[in-house]
């Protein structure tokens, strides 16, 4: 029987391998751990599994690895689904970490982004505000903008700085019970993990032109200010303020780099367009799990779940959780993107300020209306972002000669995208496109007139797609939202139901590093093989790497 394929499946396995599969499992191999999906977190915990001689499988519903870091191919160009840049990539960061272990840092290698401004802020006014590397150097930067910010802009960074510290020094299996221990190491964390992002603007008086500037980038977090935990805020802020980097060879080189090491490791497997479609708990524990074909898995030590948490509880069935453990479970997905992928040629990107950053443009003060707004479909006033692939690497390989990627993204309500789709197919392909054109305009008022005439390519991603290629509930971009309440409550790796461990955005945490680091830990966690000192993140490494950054752009290297 033929196995079930994905929606929009580009096809990746011919029959043949196909059939290879099919050989494979007939040979009854048996596994240490058994992966359900593979993307960034499990790939990266599966690798270190594999490498240190586990016997590991890997079941994947798509035809593809990397979940929201794989890569499409379309007319000569190739695009990664939702990843743009990533920290923690210079020595001491978890990814470079990750990579060193698994003996492929000098083979899979980071290009920083300008040291300058890594990301351009652009606000009504008309100006354009850099954010460079190193939390005091962003501080200077926002304040050469806004003068009379100054003092508010000291004291903003001076917290974001202290929270970032504060949490490098958390255990590896922190929890925040934890804290009557540490009070004194840990009070700034105390203070602000119930507090949002608005309520640190408000605390230090910052102008809504600061504002606008410093949450830009709410895209980062798919949240506007009064809803976003200020402890994901300095995470984020923080980690790029080390560094912000690109792939050199794209992030295709990445992901498939760690599926090499489970698949060229002896016993190891990946297993392609295989849905596991049951989970079979017997006496409190995960004894096997059967994909959409009948094939049937088992692990000897355990099974590592990719997929939300929430949607496999729901497979699995919610009467194996207790009652306490359904409440963490029943956290709200993050909001997401429509992004615009576009294939452009005949023209310099680089005369007209494109480069090694990427460029978020707010078009009203406020960024929490014009999130409401967005989320009533009403796009009158977007945010915007643009991102150009191809001039942060030499590499050409993922378009043709001379030509360039360039992504745009902003937000759109899932329900209403997925209301449309279901309704009435024809209506959902104009609304999407409405609005892609609505950014091409955006860029062509602000950034490149005449773009569309140097488009070669275009092609539109919703949350619905999203939901259809890496069964990402709601289309989300960070599995549960980043709120306060959510961040206090996230789960852990451990489940109520033997055998069964969570690696995910949702049980770790989310963005390229940090699912990056989530794998990391798990493995450590199942293997006691504790090769970072520091935790998930390894923040207290990487907060050396930023004095060095600063170091930097103080000397002539300022890119």
């Amino acid at each position: 029987m033929a196995p079930v394929k994905p929606p929009h499946s580009t096809g990746a396995l011919s029959e043949a391998q196909h059939a290879a599969q099919n050989a494979r499992y007939r040979e009854q191999r048996g596994y240490d751990y058994v992966f359900i999906g593979t993307g960034n977190a499990a790939l990266s915990c599966a690798a270190l599994l594999a490498r240190a001689g586990h016997r590991v499988c890997m079941l994947e519903a798509h035809d593809v690895p990397g979940g929201y870091a794989q890569t499409f191919r379309y007319g000569g160009y190739a695009f990664c689904a939702q990843v743009h840049y990533v920290w923690g990539c210079g020595p001491g960061g978890s990814i470079h970490q990750l990579l060193d272990k698994l003996d492929l840092a000098s083979e899979v290698t980071y290009e920083p982004y300008a040291a300058d401004g890594y990301d351009h802020m652009a606000t009504p006014d008309g100006k354009i505000t850099k954010i460079p590397y190193g939390l005091a150097n962003a501080a200077d930067s926002v304040a050469k903008s806004y003068p009379h910010d100054r003092k508010a802009l000291n004291d903003f960074f001076a917290i974001v700085g202290k929270l970032y510290d504060q949490m490098a020094l958390l255990p590896p299996s922190f929890r925040w019970h934890d804290f009557v221990t540490a009070p004194f190491k840990l009070g700034a964390l105390i203070k602000y993990r119930n507090k949002t992002l608005q309520q640190l603007f408000d605390e230090c008086g910052l102008s809504r032109e600061s504002r606008a500037v410093l949450c830009a980038n709410a895209g980062d977090f798919m949240l506007p200010p009064e809803r976003l935990s200020v402890l994901m805020y300095a995470a984020l802020m923080g980690g790029y303020g080390t560094g912000a980097y690109y792939p050199t060879r794209h992030y295709e080189h990445h992901i498939m780099s760690l599926a090499r090491c489970v698949t060229d490791a002896p016993g190891c497997d990946i297993y392609y367009e295989n849905r596991v479609v049951d989970f079979v708990v017997e006496g409190g524990a995960l004894r096997e799990v059967v994909t959409a074909d009948g094939k049937v898995f088992r692990a000897d030590r355990a099974f590592v779940c990719n997929v939300d948490p929430q949607a496999a509880a729901q497979r699995i069935g919610m009467q194996h959780f207790p009652t306490s453990y359904r409440e963490q479970l029943s956290y709200e997905y993050s909001d997401s993107a429509l992004m615009v992928y576009l294939g452009v040629s005949g023209v310099d990107l680089a005369a007209h300020g494109f480069g090694r950053h990427n460029t978020w443009r707010v078009t009203q003060w406020d960024m929490n209306q014009t999130w409401r707004e967005q989320n009533a479909d009403n796009h009158a006033h977007p945010w915007l972002f643009i991102s150009t692939p191809t001039m942060f690497t030499d590499d050409g390989t993922h378009a043709p000669p001379g030509a360039h990627i360039m992504e745009l993204g902003t937000l759109v309500p899932y329900r209403v995208m997925r209301e449309l789709k279901q309704r009435d197919p024809a209506a959902y392909k104009k609304r999407k496109r409405a609005i892609a054109e609505q950014l091409i305009d955006l860029v062509e008022e602000h950034h490149l007139p005449d773009l569309r005439k140097h488009i070669d390519l275009r092609l539109i991603g919703t949350p619905t797609t999203n939901e259809d290629f890496v069964s990402a509930p709601a289309g989300n971009a960070y599995g549960s939202s980043l709120t306060p309440e959510n961040v206090n409550k996230r789960l852990g790796y451990e489940t109520p139901i033997g055998k069964l461990f969570w690696c995910n955005a949702t049980a770790g945490y989310p963005s390229f590093c940090g699912t990056a680091a989530t794998g990391m830990e798990l493995y450590m966690q199942l293997t006691g093989d504790r090769f970072v000192s520091q935790g998930s993140a390894s923040l207290a490494r990487e907060r050396r790497e930023e004095l060095a950054w600063e170091r930097w752009t103080a000397g002539s290297r300022v890119a």
